[in-house]
């Protein structure tokens, strides 16, 4: 039996499938926790299903709340150092087929996706992923131009053979594999998670253990699939059959929000129809504000744009105001810094730190402030806990003092003590993240600030196909739970909310 619960956004899709789907099946069914999946393709949902169903279920022990890659990898077996083809595997595949003049260089999205940057495995990857040929595949990413399609062919047969030879895997194999070599584990429920992201080759996988379950729950939303370049297609999830228990009233987004998204809705060709209702506040949507002109003093705020590069000049200005925020691209303060000054502040206050955390400080910390051959905290691998006092007597720290011990710029150093002067605790969460929409996905803020700048490459795969950008700014806009400001950098081409592409 499938039960579907289709949710715009901030309805609950996640609240309603653990807490009264899951909480259903251990307390009424008293199904074993062991004999539950809950699975997405991300691995940000997992996490969040993973913790919160741990605290909401702690008496119960689940053996599969997991992302769908991490399913097939565990019953595969595979072991990610030898078996998975990344770093140095790549140069013995190069060797293996003389493909030396072909990079395998890659970007880890949010999702956890694993995109290659080359053309070739860009393709390879998305006719895997749509199970289509590769020629289909050259097409429907534009870069058939780009490629010799021989070669093409002969990579791909290259790729084949010495996976064969070297019992090797890639992360698609992980999903693929599982299915064609039937290793589902003994279950008798299955939870699925952002199900509209899914693409044909993961779909596969959900079907075949929904085959082996009594029962099955799909939460998604087809107005929010955005991973079309990564090969999802919402049409499975839209045509899907079953019983429906849909969310239909928004905790998070407010009316006039409410607004601008559903004049965005209208333009989207192929989509459910679902009803959904707004929270009774009105809110406010802002448009043509100037960046400069925005007091950040106070609530929380995400700053999106289309793509990472349309970010640099939003992190100067937040630099230069001395202010903090999350931002994968902040090279003045990556996470890492951040985390080793926090580790760094609580063991000089006489706290004891995991063994993996004080690591992170040791990768901060220079000559001057350790031993010889304790450089990168080596001898910490095995220790689950240290204080101070024993990283001084048996790990090679020779002192201890504030934050500015730790290895950084000058530049780094000054935007560090203009934070502290503004009063940014942290230790704690920044109010402000600087994002691509894509980066966003699930979250949200009391301020949304969402240019609407289009690069020219998407801009023109647009004119293609609108439903994506569509799909994209949607996911934007209803981000915000107070106020929306619609802004832009002054590209030549933007995407209109409620309108055209321009």
């Amino acid at each position: 039996m499938r039960t579907i619960i289709p949710g715009p956004p901030g309805t609950g899709k996640t609240h309603t499938l653990v807490h009264k789907h899951l909480r259903n099946e251990l307390y009424n069914l008293k199904t074993d926790p062991k004999k539950i999946a809950y699975i997405s393709f991300s691995n940000a949902a997992a996490g969040e299903a993973k913790q919160r169903i741990t605290n909401l279920f702690p008496e119960f022990e689940f053996d599969w709340i997991c992302t769908m890659h991490s399913m097939g990898k565990r019953q595969l077996n595979i072991d990610t150092t030898t078996q998975l083809l990344k770093d140095k595997n790549w140069r013995t595949f190069q060797n293996y087929s003389g493909c030396h003049d072909l990079h395998f260089e890659n970007i880890e999205h949010e999702n956890g996706y694993i995109e290659y940057t080359n053309n070739y495995m860009k393709i390879i990857e998305y006719a895997r992923s749509r199970q289509v040929s590769l020629a289909d595949a050259g097409m429907a990413t534009d870069l058939l131009d780009r490629i010799d399609f021989e070669y093409l062919e002969q990579i791909d047969q290259y790729l084949n053979d010495f996976k064969k030879d070297y019992n090797m895997f890639e992360f698609s194999d992980m999903i693929s594999e599982f299915t064609k070599r039937k290793l589902c584990p003994s279950l008798d429920v299955v939870f699925l998670d952002e199900a509209q992201d899914l693409n044909p080759l993961q779909w596969d996988m959900f079907f075949y253990i929904e085959s082996l379950c009594e029962r099955s729950y799909i939460a998604g939303d087809d107005d929010q699939s955005i991973y079309a370049f990564q090969g999802a297609d919402p049409k499975t999830f839209i045509d899907l059959k079953g019983t429906l228990d849909a969310q239909t009233v928004s905790r998070r987004v407010p009316k006039s929000i409410y607004d601008v998204a559903f004049s965005i809705l209208n333009n989207i060709d192929y989509r459910k129809d679902k009803t959904w209702l707004p929270r009774e506040e009105e809110g406010e949507v802002i448009d043509n504000e100037i960046l400069e002109d925005i007091d950040f003093g106070a609530g929380n705020w995400m700053i999106l744009t289309r793509t990472n590069k349309q970010q640099e000049s939003i992190i100067q200005h937040l630099n230069n105001l001395g202010l903090r925020f999350d931002c994968k691209n902040n090279d003045l303060f990556p996470p890492e810094l951040q985390e080793a000054i926090n580790i760094w502040d609580r063991l000089n206050r006489g706290a004891s730190v995991e063994g993996q955390e004080a690591q992170k400080v040791y990768n901060f910390l220079t000559k001057k402030e350790l031993k010889h051959k304790f450089g990168g905290g080596k001898s910490l691998e095995q220790v689950d806990t240290v204080d101070i006092d024993e990283l001084m007597m048996n790990h090679g720290l020779k002192t201890r003092g504030d934050w500015t011990l730790l290895n950084m710029s000058q530049e780094q150093e000054d935007y560090i003590y203009m934070l502290k002067q503004n009063g940014e605790d942290l230790s704690k969460p920044a109010r402000i993240k600087v994002s691509t929409i894509h980066g966003v996905k699930g979250e949200e803020a009391d301020n949304v600030i969402l240019f609407t700048d289009l690069e020219g490459i998407i801009y023109r795969a647009a004119l293609k196909n609108k439903d994506p950008e569509h799909r994209l700014f949607f996911v934007g806009v209803t981000r915000a739970k107070e106020k929306l400001y619609i802004m832009n950098q002054g590209y030549e081409h933007q995407y209109t909310i409620g309108g055209e592409i321009e």
